[in-house]
Formats: C-alpha cells, sequence, structure tokens
C-alpha cells in the first residue's frame, strides 16, 4: 500500500509560504490523501509525537523550524521526513548573518531528511552547495503552481490624472517590507519613470517606516500609497498595469506567479530564480541590471510591445506552473516513501 496520510508541520503565516501550504494541502486532500497540519510552534510535544506515530511521512513546510521539529519526530517514530526547500540558502544564511557553528549544527541535520523539495532549481542548486546529500537521501524541484485565483476583497487604488494629461501608469508591489525585498528600491525606479507612474505598495514591515519617510516627496505628489496587508485575490493585482519585484532573493516568488495568473506583467529584477522563470518565454520582464534605472527601463519595453504578444507569453509561464503538475509531483514524492 502507497502511503495515504502526511503530517505537515506548519509555520503560521502572511506570504507565499503559506500560500503554498495552503495549496499543497488542497490539492492532496482532493486526491485521497489524508492531511493533517500542525502548527508546530503552538502544538504540545506529545500532540507532535502522537501525530508522528499515525503518519506514513513527516513534511516541514520550510526547511528551518518545521524541518528541525520534523527532524526530532523522526528520530523518535522513525518516519521518513522531507524537508521543503523555498528559498536559495546561501543567501539566506548570509542575509541572517548565520554563523559558522550553526551552519556546521545545519549541515549535520539536513542528514536527517529523508527528501528534500525544491521549489526551483536556483534553490536546489543553493542547497547542494551547502550540503552533500546522503546515499538514502534525494532531492526534487517541485515548482509552486498557481491554483484559480479567486475575486477576493477589492483593493482601492488612488489613481490620479498623471502627468501633462496622460493616463496614469499604475504599478503595484505586494509582498513583505524587509531587507532582502530591497523595497527602498521601488521609490527610486518610480522616480526614474515618468510623472503619471503611480505605485501602490501591499505588505508590511519592519521597513515600512523608513520607506514613509524616504518616500515623503512621492507621497507629497500622489505618486506613491501604502495600502497595507490584504487578501490574495484577482482584485489585488487586476487594478494594476503591472506589478514590480525588487528582491535580493527568491526562490520561485508567488507574488509573479499570482500577477501572471491575473495577467499582470511582473517586471523583475534579474536574479537566478527570475531568470529560471522568465527566460524561456518573457526575457523582456527582466530588467538589464540591478539599477532602479534598469527596472524602470523594463516597465517601459513592456508597455512598448503589443499587448497580445505579452497575454501569450504570460499565459505559457503559468501554464509551465499549473497546480494539477504540482500536485502530481507532489505525489509522486510522497510515493516513494
Amino acid at each position: 500500500m502507497n502511503p495515504r496520510r502526511v503530517l505537515l508541520l506548519e509555520e503560521p503565516g502572511w506570504g507565499g509560504v503559506h500560500t503554498m501550504t495552503r495549496t499543497l494541502i488542497d490539492a492532496l486532500s482532493a486526491q485521497g490523501w489524508q492531511v493533517t497540519e500542525l502548527p508546530w510552534r503552538q502544538s504540545s510535544w506529545t500532540t507532535l509525537v502522537e501525530a508522528a506515530k499515525l503518519h506514513d511521512v513527516i513534511v516541514g513546510t520550510h526547511n528551518f523550524g518545521p524541518t528541525y521539529c520534523g527532524a526530532a519526530l523522526k528520530a523518535i517514530t522513525g518516519k521518513p521526513l522531507v524537508s521543503w526547500v523555498h528559498g536559495p540558502l546561501m543567501d539566506v544564511l548570509q542575509e541572517a548573518g548565520t554563523s559558522a557553528v550553526k551552519k556546521l549544527w545545519l549541515r549535520w541535520l539536513y542528514k536527517q531528511v529523508s527528501q528534500f523539495v525544491c521549489v526551483s532549481r536556483t534553490t536546489q542548486d543553493a542547497l547542494l552547495s551547502f550540503t552533500t546529500l546522503g546515499k538514502q537521501q534525494r532531492c526534487t524541484v517541485v515548482p509552486n503552481g498557481i491554483a484559480p485565483m479567486p475575486v477576493g476583497q477589492p483593493i482601492h487604488v488612488h489613481a490620479g490624472h498623471g502627468g501633462e494629461g496622460m493616463p496614469p501608469l499604475l504599478l503595484g508591489y505586494v509582498g513583505r517590507l524587509s531587507a532582502e525585498k530591497r523595497p527602498h528600491l521601488l521609490l527610486d525606479t518610480l522616480r526614474c519613470l515618468p510623472d503619471e507612474a503611480q505605485l501602490g505598495i501591499v505588505g508590511d514591515g519592519p521597513l515600512h517606516r523608513q520607506m514613509v519617510h524616504a518616500g515623503m516627496d512621492l507621497l507629497a505628489q500622489g505618486r506613491v500609497h501604502f495600502l497595507g496587508k490584504h487578501p490574495s485575490g484577482k482584485s489585488l493585482y487586476q487594478p494594476w498595469q503591472m506589478t514590480l519585484l525588487t528582491s535580493r532573493y527568491e526562490g520561485c516568488p508567488m507574488t509573479a506567479l499570482e500577477s501572471l495568473a491575473c495577467g499582470v506583467p511582473c517586471v523583475s529584477l534579474p536574479i537566478p530564480a527570475m531568470r529560471e522563470l522568465y527566460e524561456r518565454d518573457a526575457p523582456y520582464l527582466l530588467a538589464r541590471g540591478d539599477a532602479p534605472v534598469a527596472l524602470a527601463e523594463a516597465v517601459m519595453t513592456v508597455l512598448s510591445l503589443p499587448a497580445q504578444q505579452v497575454r501569450d507569453d504570460i499565459a505559457r509561464i503559468v501554464a509551465r506552473h499549473s497546480v494539477e503538475g504540482f500536485a502530481g509531483n507532489w505525489q509522486e514524492v510522497l510515493h516513494t516513501l
């Protein structure tokens, strides 16, 4: 009999990891798998151990906290452990200033993992540059899948009249306002665009106050709007003509996939994960460099292209990230365990 019972150790939150955890639960449940999700921080140790004993496979929904917990449960119960790796590990560790001792401990801990699932080749390459797999370990790339987007709660877009009588160019950003996302580049990009360009920023984080202070001139001009957190859905992306992505690194960003699934181009700096996502079908969605002016030039390039060409290219990218393919790949991984 193939294993049919999966214990998911999750880290509740807002963002792409949480979105994909929900997508995986729904996809496996629809195929008859019995999925139990437990927030590992909020669950008692007795609850976690008893749950692990009753399930066939343990899945840590992130390669840090949930995987640490999963490794301990594997040691107690002998159940196979899957670690879901979302971001490029070396970049994440560098951003966090991880010590050499912590890295040594992580290499030991990752030897306890039965199967790694990476969201992109970029993520896999980073993992394998950090640790060497044992003979009994496997590593598989399963790109994130995008489920049909609900309409969602409407978002209020502050759209002025643009400059010199031009219609406004409405741009959006959806994500955490934190150092690795480099949100300050959004403001500099906006300053490189025509006066009719306006930016709506959806999200929150430790850099929010700094962003507001740095963007006072744009706020006074009515060109930037801080909109706070907002539930995902078509209504979150479709008010924009384009979304922007300025991250220092990504794995397989859900912001980009969600935007494309809503028919809205997402223009990005040329980090490895985005090159992997775009170069085959829509390389013009990548800036030609890391400077804000390069991102602004990419925005203007997209505006100059035939709309049907952009729609067709986006549709091919979205088709390669179907939720059906995502679910099938995950089931194959779990069956082997």
